[in-house]
């Protein structure tokens, strides 16, 4: 077990660990569910995530998650991170109606997959953080793919459109990523 553990810890597990244990810490209801591991995800998205300093107004300003479509995720992740934070900047969640809608936000989850690719172009060379589980989101220039590994949620990283908006994504989230692309 001890062995196990080391070697856990060595290949990156230790951010595993420490997203599994704050989806465990989300309230119980949402840990249980799929949703709320994306949840989880999310939040540490936003913790690994670094934008240019003139993707906010001000120093206090929140980071704004937008979630085109997906209502039911966008309520358990308002509930999650009530009293939470990500470098010291607070969250607000807004529901969008489409790609149209997406100026002012920081992360923009795509939970509709027939507006996936109207959401990538809205959002290209812009410094939005995009996230789907749309099926070939990353292939098709999205940043940040949840995709099911058995009965797990994973991820999967595309790079180049985040550099080109300006996005550093730390590399600890490519060391739990299921696959990097442009990296």
């Amino acid at each position: 077990m001890k062995q196990n553990l080391h070697k856990l810890m060595q290949t990156g597990g230790a951010l595993w660990l420490a997203l599994a244990v704050l989806a465990v810490g989300a309230p119980k209801a949402q840990s249980q569910t799929e949703d709320g591991v994306k949840c989880a995800f999310i939040y540490n998205f936003a913790k690994f995530t670094e934008w240019p300093a003139s993707a906010f107004a001000d120093g206090s300003a929140k980071i704004t998650v937008g979630f085109v479509g997906g209502g039911a995720l966008a309520d358990a992740f308002s509930q999650a991170i009530t009293g939470k934070n990500a470098g010291g900047r607070e969250f607000e969640v807004k529901k969008l109606g489409g790609a149209g809608e997406i100026a002012g936000c920081h992360i923009v989850v795509v939970g509709d997959a027939a507006q996936a690719a109207a959401v990538v172009g809205a959002a290209k060379g812009k410094p939005i953080l995009t996230v789907s589980d749309a099926d070939g989101f990353v292939g098709a220039g999205g940043m940040i793919g949840f995709m099911k590994d058995g009965a797990k949620v994973v991820f999967e990283l595309n790079l180049e459109p985040s550099t080109a908006a300006g996005l550093k994504l730390d590399p600890k989230l490519q060391k739990v990523a299921k696959s990097v692309k442009g990296g």
